[in-house]
């Protein structure tokens, strides 16, 4: 079976509980694209440092980002308290896009980006104008059923981990009218989703060390 791979241009949404692998599944697929990508690390995830040829910046600051990318293949922001809010995230995500072409945007906790419900303008200008610029996405979710519709539906993929939550489970299921999101998939395992095909592929854990 054919592993995934987010192309160029490409959106990927991807949820699953604490500890059920989704940010060590993250920095896989994050390897094997063919991108630079730019990760959002509001949590600080630890994860992302293993990743090969990066670099963390601190805090909210785009010219660091900019000299980063001549140096390195994958940045990791980690936003400081203040930075860490809705409007603040959002703003940065703006100033990406009018930024940077041929990059991918991973946020690690997408409902970071939603006042109410509701993705903030940079997040949308990411996941619609972004196309025609090469900007890849991946966001990740702990919480779907926080998330708004916007995401799923601008999605070219939905990857589905673990979900303790029926509530997070029935999400998944309605953005996709697939049975399948409904049970839980036990840890390390996924299910991937294409929108665009309307297929659905089982994964057991990933081979991390390809």
């Amino acid at each position: 079976m054919e592993l995934p791979l987010i192309k160029p241009g490409k959106r990927v949404l991807a949820a699953g509980w604490t500890g059920s692998g989704k940010s060590t599944w993250a920095s896989w697929i994050l390897k094997r694209s063919p991108l630079s990508w730019v990760i959002l690390n509001p949590k600080h995830t630890a994860a992302y440092n293993e990743l090969p040829d990066s670099a963390v910046v601190k805090g909210l600051d785009i010219s660091k980002v900019e000299k980063a990318l001549h140096k390195y293949r994958f940045i990791i922001i980690n936003p400081n308290s203040r930075e860490s809010n809705p409007d603040d995230l959002d703003d940065f995500v703006m100033r990406l896009h009018e930024s940077f072409m041929n990059v991918g945007l991973c946020c690690d906790e997408l409902y970071s980006l939603h006042k109410g419900g509701v993705a903030g303008a940079g997040l949308i200008g990411w996941l619609t104008r972004g196309r025609e610029l090469k900007q890849s996405f991946l966001g990740l979710t702990q919480r779907p059923a926080w998330l708004s519709q916007f995401l799923f539906s601008e999605s070219d993929f939905i990857c589905g981990m673990s979900l303790l939550l029926e509530k997070d489970r029935k999400r998944m299921f309605e953005m996709t009218d697939r049975r399948e999101f409904i049970s839980k998939v036990p840890e390390r395992y996924w299910l991937w989703y294409s929108t665009r095909n309307d297929e659905l592929q089982y994964f057991a854990p990933v081979p991390l060390d390809k």
